[in-house]
């Protein structure tokens, strides 16, 4: 890789158990605690939201931020970034 920079992808995480804007808020904040993700940007109102993340980030470890904070991961999704 050059420069040492992480290849960046996209996760789009639908996420159970969101009832407004806080739960929300809690989560993207929960989500950038994990080495690696640059941004999350999650709505409540869909019950989705995406991280980008860097190419090392694994799904468990987008779960395992969610459920910390009290919420259930149902599907993440990843696309590369081009």
């Amino acid at each position: 890789m050059r420069g040492g920079r992480n290849k960046m992808k996209k996760a789009f995480i639908d996420i159970k158990g969101m009832d407004c804007a806080s739960d929300a808020a809690t989560i993207e904040m929960s989500l950038l605690k994990v080495r690696g993700v640059k941004s999350a940007s999650i709505n409540y109102l869909i019950h989705k939201g995406f991280a980008n993340i860097d190419d090392k980030v694994n799904e468990n470890e987008l779960k395992i931020a969610v459920s910390k904070v009290g919420y259930k991961v149902t599907s993440i999704r990843f696309e590369d970034e081009k």
